[in-house]
């Protein structure tokens, strides 16, 4: 078969391997193989392409790089922050939601907005002539479904936060939301996969407790956050370390705002 010399989409002369004015790929004597089709469908049902490979490789094994990547323009290669923010959300969808992230009815009137939800709480039990008991279930349908979709709420408070730390750099808002797009893509990767590694490690070696599993995830998280501060904004050590307590206090933030929006939303839904 011979190659195509115009574009048969918009029939505009064919100068290289894209169409300089639809931008359509030339159709290559390749493609028309089954071999070719079948390498196709199985990258787009499992995503194990080479971008996404590398991505996700990045993401998780080389902190900052997407990051340093993103903010020098080199975009290309890599699959985009919301993307892949948008990957590990669809894995958490179908993961036991995080206690954490799903905090029960009463541990929502323990939280900063308690006094004020527990006044809404009474309210409506008032009103509706029932207990706690009854209503708490109610409550917890909504909530356990709002967990896993509120979850990015997480990255546009943290990009602020990532914005007044580094606000001498001039850099635009969805710069500093691409940092945290690829911070929480990490969190929710690592939070997934790490606990139960290392319960099996405890299992096999009987060594370590609860209280050592988390010290263990808090430290990886916080090298992790660490290393993408010096990358991603070419800083040093000292002074990525400096801003760290910053840092987790606008993680505890933005998390503290998640809860509320949670429980109001699974409130009003109930």
């Amino acid at each position: 078969m011979s190659e195509p010399t115009a574009c048969p989409n918009c029939a505009a002369p064919l100068q290289g391997r894209y169409c300089h004015a639809c931008g359509q790929k030339r159709i290559e004597p390749e493609e028309q193989r089954l071999s070719w089709f079948l390498r196709q469908l199985v990258e787009s049902l499992t995503m194990l392409d080479e971008r996404f490979l590398g991505s996700l490789g990045r993401l998780l094994f080389r902190p900052g790089r997407l990051d340093r990547d993103w903010l020098e323009g080199r975009r290309k290669r890599n699959l985009a922050p919301l993307s892949l923010f948008l990957i590990a959300n669809v894995v958490y969808f179908f993961y036991p939601p995080l206690s954490d992230l799903n905090l029960s009815l009463g541990e929502q009137l323990a939280q900063a907005h308690g006094p004020f939800a527990e006044a809404l709480v009474a309210a409506r039990l008032e009103a509706r002539g029932i207990d706690f008991e009854t209503y708490a279930p109610q409550y917890q349908a909504e909530a356990t479904n709002l967990a896993k979709v509120l979850v990015i709420l997480h990255a546009p408070l943290f990009a602020l936060v990532l914005m007044g730390l580094h606000f001498r750099r001039g850099r635009f808002f969805v710069d500093h939301l691409a940092v945290s797009l690829h911070f929480w893509a990490f969190l929710l990767f690592v939070v997934m996969v790490v606990p139960w590694l290392l319960w099996l490690v405890v299992s096999a070696t009987g060594l370590g407790s609860q209280a050592l599993l988390q010290l263990t995830l808090a430290g990886i998280v916080l090298l992790y956050a660490w290393r993408q501060l010096q990358v991603a904004y070419a800083q040093s050590g000292w002074l990525a370390l400096a801003k760290l307590p910053l840092l987790v206090a606008g993680v505890v933030l933005a998390h503290l705002v998640y809860r509320a929006a949670q429980f109001f939303l699974a409130f009003a839904l109930s």
